[in-house]
């Protein structure tokens, strides 16, 4: 008597049963956004978008991807990867992915928390002695008061001159907290609570955020002499030598930006780079071993690499415009397989990524992450420390460990499901796992262009049909 219904029953839901991961780009099969619960409009409104971007100049190219159920519902590429030879983007073209490759880092953390290599709350001088010691820096005046400035830009050691310092100071008292082309006066402060391995995913550390403590810190100069043209032997080998142990000892000197979990002041290089040095020494493994063997092989991430393989260099996209017009991947052995930057990936391999965070941790059908970690990872770690700031957008977004997190999808302009979690890259690469709705977005772009993403997921998260 119930054959039939049941028989009907699995006919009608077996598109949602065939779960296409891993994806194999050269033969690809999209679903019907409509047997997914999505607007079956969805592609032709992205297709519009990045026309529309495209024709405006704003963006050379986009390579989009967005699954649901374990299923792709939309991956095209559009535009140009190399817009003086006029090469067209393709789904496999490779991409500076920037702070995109902080995700990664997120998830090496809670893999290494998963293996009982260390905690969260665990502090940072148990692992690197050095930390123990790190002060704070706060202005001179008023001593009753510490007080550590948001931004602090040097500039030149030697004395500015009246009107440079004027212009400074202008500029200091127009946007509180903020010091241009001089260094202020200064203290250094004991630690008011111990540095922890939290702080440091959340970028509440003080640690390289661009204050007073980077101004002071000698790493820094050592860094930015480095980066300078014609610089001398000893500079340009410290640049092309920096691994993690010896950037995050430099580290360790300090001072720190102020004092932590006071603040969410962003890391763009530092700050995760540490928890990579303790993922080291815990796991004995140098950190893009432990990342290629626990993430990137069992997600079948074989297009994300530090050192781009001679081979694939021809897939790199080239950036045409803005402040990185024309440049090019620096093909060099890097020594410093940063848990904050450098990285290159695709497409595919980042959808691989976010629908597994997506999914619970769970990739075809191997555990990546206990539940537990990425309970914590995708969490607001942070309070209001975030929301407070111009990043969180009010009380929309939240921060987890090295992810930012919706909220409330309806008070913030980067419309996603609430608890979906993802980062972004300079060069404008922006990704997200929405696990209620079991969705996985990418964009690659390589053109800074917040609007855009924006754009993206608000036309993502208004398909998605209700009930």
């Amino acid at each position: 008597m119930n054959k039939v219904p049941i028989f009907l029953a699995v006919f009608l839901l077996w598109p949602l049963k065939l779960y296409s991961f891993p994806l194999d780009i050269k033969n690809l099969s999209l679903l019907d956004p409509e047997t997914l619960g999505l607007d079956g409009a969805i592609g032709y409104e992205l297709d519009s978008i990045v026309k529309e971007y495209i024709d405006d100049e704003k963006i050379q190219g986009a390579v989009l991807a967005v699954s649901r159920n374990q299923n792709p519902v939309y991956f095209s590429a559009h535009g140009l990867a190399d817009v003086t030879d006029k090469i067209p983007m393709e789904t496999d073209s490779m991409f500076q992915m920037w702070s995109s490759g902080k995700v990664i880092l997120g998830i090496a953390a809670m893999i290494a928390v998963d293996k009982g290599l260390f905690d969260p709350g665990d502090e940072v001088s148990q692992y690197i002695p050095k930390f123990k010691k790190v002060k704070v820096a706060v202005l001179a005046e008023p001593k009753d008061s510490d007080i550590s400035p948001l931004y602090v830009y040097g500039g030149n050691e030697t004395d500015p001159g009246f009107f440079s310092k004027l212009y400074s100071r202008l500029i200091s008292w127009w946007y509180e907290g903020v010091y241009l082309g001089y260094v202020p006066d200064h203290r250094l402060v004991p630690k008011k609570t111990p540095l922890t391995i939290h702080h440091m995913l959340t970028h509440t550390a003080g640690v390289a955020t661009g204050g007073l403590g980077q101004a002071l810190a000698p790493w820094n100069a050592e860094l930015s002499s480095g980066k300078e043209k014609n610089v001398g032997g000893e500079q340009k080998n410290f640049i092309e030598n920096i691994t993690i142990k010896s950037f995050t000892d430099m580290l360790a000197e300090g001072p720190l930006d102020f004092q932590p979990g006071s603040r969410w002041q962003y890391s763009g290089v530092g700050g995760l780079d540490v928890v990579a040095r303790i993922i080291e020494i815990t796991s004995g493994q140098p950190y893009n071993e432990f990342v290629q063997t626990n993430i990137f092989n069992p997600l079948q991430m074989v297009d994300t690499h530090w050192i781009v393989p001679e081979e694939k260099l021809e897939r790199i996209v080239k950036i045409s415009g803005g402040r990185k017009d024309g440049s090019e991947y620096p093909a060099i052995e890097t020594k410093f397989f940063s848990g904050s930057v450098g990285l290159v990936s695709t497409t595919k391999d980042y959808l691989h990524l976010h629908q597994m965070l997506a999914d619970g941790g769970i990739f075809n059908e191997i555990r990546i992450l206990s539940e537990k970690s990425l309970k914590l990872m995708s969490s607001n770690q942070t309070g209001d420390l975030y929301s407070k700031t111009e990043k969180g957008e009010g009380l929309g977004l939240g921060f987890g460990y090295a992810v930012d997190i919706t909220l409330d999808s309806e008070n913030t302009n980067f419309r996603r499901g609430v608890r979906s979690f993802g980062t972004g890259g300079t060069a404008g690469t922006m990704s997200w796992s929405d696990p209620i709705n079991k969705m996985a977005v990418v964009i690659m772009v390589q053109q800074p262009t917040v609007d855009f993403a924006n754009e993206i997921a608000n036309i993502i998260f208004k398909s998605i049909k209700k009930g």
